[in-house]
């Protein structure tokens, strides 16, 4: 059972707060309470979970893409997912709901009355209720529509108060202006899509975005970069702004790659039972939300080189114990041409010796660098080779170092992690054929489409 929701910023300032019951605490209280019994993960960590003693728990989930934290203080959980599923749904509704893709703080500030509501919507009994964000965004309309709202019922109490017309107003009601949500028919098409449906400006955007995970291990006795673990996560999301009730179809060059069993929106699993991955068929919810998720295994693949053409325009080898000492070391990036992609973007590589004998003598000296420059970290034994915003596909980076008053031993120890995000095509290959329209709005009404493709790395390593 939930018992009070909080908001702050990443320094623990109060931005919201909701109690559920006459007895929740402050987030003042909570603060302290929580300090006491769990001072470094209340800190340090995106999200965690805390017992505070008496049957409560609290939980806290950092946002992705805003400088926010949530909280939710309950009762001990039978399933402890629950509330770090909710607050990451509320945080994907908030996104969503003010159509941005960062919230400030200053908007949630200004809003206050609306997440209130919102979050009264999403909760009720103090349970999970409602996550739809089109039967939300009727509930609790926007800013201007609540003011017409008010405004109506309060001039009309004024008026008839005026022609003491008392009995009129408890036979025909306060307002003339439909309650909130009552908008909503018995003849509404599928759950998640509001009927009758009107926008002067109809768009459909389809944005198909995967993250590289990829562990390689550097073989002592061949060379070769082996495979330890390589997955990609792919997702698309959808942008959908149409009149009508349309039935939309997006045709997928799979590119030869098994789905698995994806995570479909409901749109798409309600269409039909037997929904095809390469053909999905949906009813769009109006607005933002996601069509897929999925993950392809790189390592199901038998052939390393089909592994490696599946990681993206970037490759990244190196081999140590290089020079007349054997203190060298040389890092090698090969960005591939692409006919879809100009360059790639916020190419970063952190190079670091961890080697336990290493002293504090111990320091990384650039002897060639042929592309961006090289930070040295406090230690010396780490730093970043940072290239441009904008690194040019079809180029051949390298750069050659030594680790001064090191063993050869000790330059084997290098491990690298790679970071890097690219637009204009996916590292798996897929792509989106075409997206059409099959029925549900007027013929006169030319829809305007567009795809966009992006590339990023999780946790990509070398060692």
């Amino acid at each position: 059972m939930f018992l009070a929701f909080y908001i702050t910023n990443l320094k623990h300032v109060l931005i919201f707060q909701q109690l559920l019951s006459y007895d929740s605490p402050s987030f003042k209280s909570l603060w302290t309470k929580v300090q006491s019994v769990a001072p470094e993960s209340s800190n340090g960590e995106v999200w965690f979970k805390a017992d505070l003693g008496k049957n409560l728990q609290v939980y806290k989930s950092q946002s992705e893409s805003s400088d926010l934290i949530y909280w939710c203080l309950v009762t001990r959980q039978p399933n402890p997912l629950e509330p770090m599923v909710f607050l990451e749904a509320f945080d994907t509704t908030l996104l969503n709901y003010f159509d941005k893709e960062q919230l400030a703080i200053t908007k949630l500030i200004n809003n206050q009355d609306r997440v209130a509501l919102l979050l009264n919507c999403m909760v009720d009994a103090n349970e999970p209720a409602i996550l739809n964000l089109n039967r939300l965004k009727e509930m609790v309309p926007n800013r201007e529509d609540l003011a017409k709202i008010f405004n109506s019922t309060a001039s009309t109490i004024s008026n008839r108060i005026q022609n003491s017309d008392s009995s009129q107003i408890k036979s025909s009601g306060f307002s003339t202006q439909p309650p909130v949500g009552a908008n909503r028919t018995e003849h509404q098409v599928v759950p998640w899509r509001s009927p009758g449906t009107k926008h002067s400006n109809n768009e459909l955007y389809v944005d198909m975005m995967e993250k590289v995970h990829l562990v390689l291990h550097k073989s002592s006795k061949t060379g070769h970069l082996n495979v330890v673990r390589g997955l990609i996560e792919g997702a698309i999301d959808f942008r959908s702004q149409l009149t009508g009730d349309p039935v939309v179809a997006v045709n997928l060059e799979l590119h030869g790659h098994d789905l698995g069993i994806p995570s479909l929106h409901q749109c798409c699993e309600g269409h039909q039972q037997d929904q095809r991955l390469d053909e999905l068929q949906f009813v769009p919810p109006d607005g933002k939300f996601q069509l897929m998720q999925y993950v392809i295994d790189l390592e199901a693949f038998e052939s390393r080189s089909k592994l490696l053409a599946n990681i993206g325009l970037v490759s990244v080898d190196y081999d140590t114990r290089l020079g007349p000492l054997g203190d060298e070391f040389e890092i090698r990036v090969n960005i591939a041409g692409s006919q879809h992609t100009k360059h790639i973007d916020d190419l970063a590589i952190a190079v670091n010796f961890n080697a336990p004998s290493l002293t504090s003598e111990c320091k990384i000296k650039v002897l060639r660098n042929t592309h961006g420059h090289f930070e040295n970290s406090v230690d010396n034994s780490s730093g970043h080779w940072i290239f441009d915003k904008q690194t040019p596909t079809g180029t051949l980076p390298v750069l050659r170092g030594c680790l001064e008053n090191a063993s050869p031993d000790q330059i084997k120890s290098l491990n690298l992690t790679v970071h890097f995000s690219c637009k204009g095509e996916l590292p798996s290959g897929i792509k989106v054929r075409s997206v059409n329209i099959l029925s549900g709005i007027p013929r006169n009404v030319t829809p305007f489409k567009g795809v966009k493709y992006t590339a990023k790395t999780g946790d990509y390593h070398l060692r």
